[in-house]
């Protein structure tokens, strides 16, 4: 039987996708409920499985996408049946799921834009500027603090009376000049200054008059301090913490704005593709989706127009083998049903022209043969009353005329029978178990054939069908006469009862025998009446056994192969 969705490996791979892009679709709902979403992509991209991953998923979706148009596309040059409606509704599903995907990019990319925009005022900028500002302040007045410091304690006193003092701000003074650079330590706080400084050039500090410089974990002032004849001095001081890290975090945030800013135009566009890229999976397996619905919505009415031009070719055996839910399996089961029920009537139809010509025949052939018997019989045997010699001729005569009153008797059968055929009774339809039924003519036929191995099976519940009890049992014994009559050495006949294959409301019955099989140039002539394989009887039985069954409204069919011949009979449940 046709499946629905017919291609199995296509469904296992879409189910694939589907469960991996479920995953995928939770991820994002459940970050961005977290407000993480931002967060958790930028990891994911840094990912190059996942990155791969994701492009091969877009691919994949995009070629079954591609694919299944450029088919429809295909069937609908060829004009298949059913290709114009699915392209009809393919293109309805893309325009239905485009048109909410192209206003939410159209949306998105505005408010991408204006983002952008926002996030790049020149306002921010000047804040991050006038930060940087401050924090220079911060160093000019430490500058300015310390030479303070230095004027007010040694104002008065020579280079050697530097270092019997103590400072509060000031970590250290050395020595420099323009050509050496620092070259000599007067006063330190820390010991390990000397050795970072000595050599260190001091050309930036003739600028601003204080410079920073990064030593020993921490970040060191270095002032210019004029002490005219006693030479340049260098003031050290060092940097609290909270103000390099303050100092360097608004560096840094102003060098990442302002190379961002040289990218803005790029950075609306990565923002945007990345935007396409997290959304076209689902966009795709919405397209994918709608052309396997448009699929699975054109594939049983295609179904159903070749089937209805088969019928209209008077193929009324055909049927349509899909399997379907819901509304489509009643429309499929309906016209199954329907050509079902034209074939019964068709048969019906042919039999019934057929029988009561056969009939209206025997009725003549009874009436002209039966006639002229009786005197046939009564003159023979008068014959043989009338002639008194006791002879060897009386015994030829004797002979001759039972053979006479023999052939009348015979042609005296066939004529009743050809009456029985034209006058045959109409059918009387009940609600019966047919269990039961077959139970009562397996014990009838397995007590009476001894020479004949027979055998049953069927369902052990209750199976109610409406039919003629005596017409049914008339039926299956013409039947199992014929296969007797077929059987050779170790004849075999099997009776069973079963649910009609597809067809849970019907009920069939086989009798099989393992005989010698009916020959293919007389399968077309097994139903007609008056017809003998063997040339003996009158050739109604399997004729009476067609009509028993269309009368019961029911059908007959059979299966034939040499060492085995099946007829069956279908029935539906009451």
């Amino acid at each position: 039987m046709k499946n629905l969705f017919p291609m199995k490996k296509k469904n296992v791979i879409t189910g694939v996708i589907v469960f991996v892009i479920l995953l995928y679709f939770v991820a994002i709902v459940f970050f961005g409920l977290r407000g993480e979403t931002p967060v958790f992509f930028f990891s994911l991209f840094q990912n190059n499985t996942f990155r791969v991953a994701l492009y091969f998923l877009t691919l994949v979706m995009a070629f079954l996408v591609l694919f299944n148009i450029a088919q429809i596309i295909y069937d609908r040059v060829k004009k298949r049946e059913g290709s114009k409606l699915r392209l009809r509704l393919t293109l309805l599903f893309l325009l239905v799921t485009s048109i909410p995907f192209i206003a939410i990019t159209i949306v998105s990319n505005n408010w991408i834009s204006n983002f952008v925009n926002v996030f790049f005022m020149k306002d921010l900028e000047n804040s991050l500027v006038g930060a940087l500002g401050v924090s220079r302040e911060f160093y000019k007045q430490y500058a300015e603090e310390s030479v303070a410091e230095w004027r007010e304690a040694y104002a008065n006193r020579s280079l050697e009376d530097i270092g019997n003092g103590r400072l509060k701000k000031i970590d250290g003074i050395f020595l420099v000049d323009s050509e050496r650079g620092i070259y000599g330590e007067v006063y330190s706080e820390v010991a390990e200054l000397k050795d970072k400084l000595i050599g260190v050039n001091i050309e930036d500090l003739s600028r601003e008059g204080w410079k920073r410089e990064a030593m020993l974990g921490d970040e060191y002032l270095l002032i210019s301090a004029d002490t005219g004849d006693s030479g340049s001095l260098v003031l050290v001081r060092r940097v609290p913490t909270f103000i390099t890290i303050y100092t360097q975090s608004i560096s840094e945030g102003l060098q990442q704005f302002r190379t961002a800013k040289l990218m803005r135009e790029e950075l609306k566009t990565y923002i945007v593709l990345s935007f396409l890229i997290i959304t076209m999976p689902f966009v795709l397996l919405s397209f994918y989706l709608g052309l396997i619905i448009s699929r699975d919505v054109t594939h049983p009415i295609k179904e159903l127009v070749i089937a209805t031009q088969k019928v209209s070719n008077d193929e009324l055996e055909y049927r349509v083998e899909l399997k379907a839910k819901d509304e489509l399996k009643m429309l499929i089961d309906s016209f199954n049903r329907m050509t079902n029920d034209l074939r019964i009537n068709q048969e019906l139809l042919k039999h019934s022209e057929r029988s009561a010509a056969w009939r209206d025949i025997a009725r003549k052939i009874a009436h002209e043969i039966k006639n002229p018997l009786t005197p046939i019989r009564l003159s023979a045997e008068r014959v043989l009353r009338q002639y008194k010699n006791d002879d060897a001729y009386r015994g030829i005569l004797a002979k001759g005329i039972d053979t006479i009153l023999a052939e009348v008797q015979n042609i005296t059968d066939m004529v009743n029978e050809f009456s029985s055929f034209a006058r045959f009774p109409s059918s009387k339809l009940e609600r019966q178990d047919i269990i039961l039924f077959l139970d009562d003519i397996f014990e009838f036929l397995k007590e009476t054939y001894k020479s004949v191995e027979f055998s049953i099976s069927h369902g052990k519940k209750s199976v109610y069908l409406n039919f003629d009890r005596y017409q049914l049992r008339r039926a299956i014994l013409n039947i199992v006469y014929n296969s007797i009559n077929a059987l050779e050495n170790n004849g075999k006949i099997r009776i069973e009862g079963y649910n009609s294959s597809g067809k849970k409301d019907h009920y069939t019955i086989a009798v099989s025998d393992n005989g010698v099989g009916i020959d293919d140039d007389i399968k077309d002539r097994i139903f007609d009446p008056y017809y003998s394989k063997n040339g003996t009887g009158a050739g109604l039985g399997l004729s009476i056994v067609e009509k028993i069954v269309l009368d019961n409204n029911g059908r007959v069919w059979f299966e034939s192969r040499p060492g085995k011949t099946t007829f069956y009979l279908e029935f539906e449940k009451a």
